[in-house]
């Protein structure tokens, strides 16, 4: 594995999906809201995990590399809902999450 992959999966999909993971049926808790606005939209050390991910898509199939960008563009249409705390939104935006997360994982080899 290149380290461009290992970095795609540590810094786009580990943490993005750090408070996606434990949204389950029960009412999002203003906590776990706000922790999931920060993974879904601000990267450690600054910017975008879309952007992040934008920066190293060279390390994934290009297929798959198009797929999780449209997904990306479907979870940052969703952040003045998500940062509003919108449940509904949240709840799309965690398994969007998820779903890039899954992407990266199967196209890189490994789990984040």
């Amino acid at each position: 594995m290149t380290a461009e992959a290992q970095r795609l999966r540590h810094d786009v999909a580990k943490y993005l999906t750090r408070a996606a993971r434990n949204v389950g049926a029960a009412p999002i808790a203003p906590a776990l809201a706000a922790m999931l606005a920060r993974d879904l939209y601000e990267a450690p050390g600054g910017g975008r995990p879309s952007s992040r991910f934008a920066e190293l898509a060279a390390a994934v199939d290009t297929e798959t590399a198009r797929r999780v960008a449209a997904l990306f563009g479907r979870v940052d249409a969703l952040e003045g809902a998500v940062r509003e705390r919108d449940e509904p939104a949240m709840r799309a935006a965690a398994a969007l999450a998820l779903e890039i997360a899954g992407a990266i994982e199967q196209a890189t080899g490994g789990r984040a």
